[in-house]
């Protein structure tokens, strides 16, 4: 690896403790919303996930998904498609790259086809130490009751991450991992995955409620797990203005209402982390 990637697992290293101190919220998880029932006829994700344990389905649909709903990197335009997994499938099955997606649209897909299915998973957010970064990437994580903890999945990239004993690891272990320069890998050997992970991996944020088109929801609130020591407000701020600079003109109205929203703030809503991942 080379010193970029030892940079950023440094400032993991740096910012290890997540023991901040704040109200406490609950997560919820609607396994029984109306619009699972077309997901499960039209998609027959149940034939997908398969008769297996959860973890044997959960890696089913990832790699469904992944092969399925294809990556376009935000390269295209696709703000039309209601963020919903039905109406994200409409748009992308089967239909190649030319339809890709972004990474978070990838991550409602296999989000919802596992609530639909009855197993606990919700979005997250991975996010870099930088303001100036504007790469982020987004994953789905499952509840595995086998494991007692929650597992990391990538459907934009069909990866997982992976211990010495081949164990799928949590989102908190891999930070952890990377942070001691301890023994981790990939399902598919992949050193640049790694070290994109790394950088992408200095805080999380989830959405309180997971449902059914769970980003459309006017109540929803968003969970951030955030370093001790770190001023996440600065840094969103700080993202906001160097965005109003630096992105097309058309955006910079969007920017500057995100902006100002940060600016009203006071704080952000978080979790220590044996919390948000409970």
């Amino acid at each position: 690896m080379n010193n970029e990637y030892y940079t950023y697992i440094g400032a993991l290293r740096t910012f290890h403790d997540f023991s901040c101190q704040t109200n406490k919220y609950a997560f919820t998880y609607d396994y029984n919303a109306p619009g699972y029932e077309k997901l499960r006829t039209k998609y027959k994700i149940d034939e997908v996930a398969g008769n297996g344990s959860e973890i044997d389905k959960a890696l089913n649909l990832m790699q469904w998904c992944s092969e399925n709903v294809l990556h376009n990197g935000g390269t295209k335009n696709v703000d039309f498609i209601p963020k919903t997994s039905v109406d994200i499938l409409d748009y992308a099955f089967q239909k190649g790259r030319e339809y890709g997606v972004y990474c978070r649209l990838q991550a409602i897909v296999l989000t919802e086809c596992c609530l639909a299915l009855g197993m606990k998973s919700r979005i997250l957010h991975c996010l870099p130490f930088s303001p100036y970064d504007f790469d982020t990437h987004v994953v789905s994580i499952v509840y595995i009751p086998d494991m007692a903890k929650w597992i990391m999945l990538d459907a934009s990239n069909n990866r997982y991450f992976v211990d010495s004993d081949k164990t799928i690891l949590s989102p908190i272990e891999i930070r952890t991992k990377l942070a001691y320069d301890d023994n981790i890998e990939c399902n598919v050997s992949d050193d640049n995955y790694k070290m994109y992970m790394a950088k992408n991996m200095f805080y999380f944020k989830s959405p309180q409620i997971n449902t059914f088109g769970s980003d459309l929801l006017t109540d929803q609130k968003t969970i951030y797990c955030i370093p001790a020591g770190f001023n996440v407000l600065d840094r969103e701020i700080a993202y906001c203005q160097y965005a109003i600079k630096n992105t097309s003109e058309e955006f910079t109205e969007d920017w500057k209402r995100a902006l100002s929203e940060c600016q009203k703030r006071s704080s952000f809503d978080c979790l220590p982390v044996n919390l948000f991942f409970a």
